[in-house]
């Protein structure tokens, strides 16, 4: 499979990672972990000795999907086949910080720029409700800035919650957060004028019908919609990388 991660063209296959990995011992597993010849290995640990990059140079989210797309089972998320065709509208992840969540989604953004050449100068927390704009990014003498949103689960993210379910439909508060987004990214032509402005997030059949019923506004403000895969694509009608 041939791929490029952080501006480097990689090939690899299923092969080649499990005989770069044969003999040698699995560290803890944080989070996110693989599967390899039987054995559960950190993907991050895997993916570097398979691709020989260090490990500052791609996310645990960049490993996973590539690893995930090469037939590796990832532990406690959604199995390979799921991951990689479940895009019309997104499940709910086992993990709270897993795809779909803002973070997740602006994880798989920030690497998709870099495939083309941009540079990420900038992210807030989503995990803290950072405030500032999602995501900051450059490449020549182009900017833009970015409102990430994911898809609302049912449950609370919040352990403490853990037990109650959400009286909002995700499909209703998913209105909410694209509202929040679209203001958000209407302000951004104001705080950073020279920026293209976008709004970015997962692929889902609500999200895309809420889009299509804003896009004469969204036209006129130059706002472009940006929808993510899980696998690490991304699609537009009105914006390019």
């Amino acid at each position: 499979m041939d791929f490029v991660v952080n501006g480097k063209m990689m090939s690899l296959t299923a092969d080649q990672v499990e005989r770069r990995l044969h003999g040698i011992a699995p560290e803890s597993v944080q989070t996110h972990g693989v599967r390899v010849a039987g054995t559960i290995y950190p993907v991050k640990q895997v993916f570097a000795l398979a691709t020989g990059l260090g490990r500052d140079e791609f996310t645990s989210q960049t490993a996973r999907r590539h690893l995930t797309m090469l037939g590796f089972s990832p532990t406690g998320t959604a199995s390979a086949r799921e991951i990689t065709t479940k895009q019309a509208t997104p499940s709910e992840p086992v993990d709270p910080h897993d795809w779909p969540w803002e973070g997740a989604v602006q994880e798989v953004f920030a690497s998709y720029l870099r495939q083309y050449g941009w540079s990420v100068t900038g992210t807030a927390d989503t995990a803290t409700k950072a405030h500032g704009v999602d995501l900051l990014a450059s490449k020549g003498n182009r900017l833009l800035g970015a409102e990430v949103k994911g898809w609302p689960s049912k449950v609370y993210a919040d352990l403490r919650r853990a037990s109650e379910i959400k009286k909002t439909q995700p499909t209703t508060q998913a209105v909410h957060w694209f509202s929040q987004a679209l203001l958000k990214a209407m302000m951004l032509l104001d705080s950073h004028p020279d920026h293209e402005s976008l709004v970015v997030l997962p692929d889902s059949a609500r999200y895309r019908d809420l889009a299509r019923r804003t896009v004469t506004g969204r036209t006129a403000a130059k706002v472009h919609v940006i929808f993510v895969q899980s696998a690490g694509t991304a699609e537009s009608d009105s914006w390019s990388p």
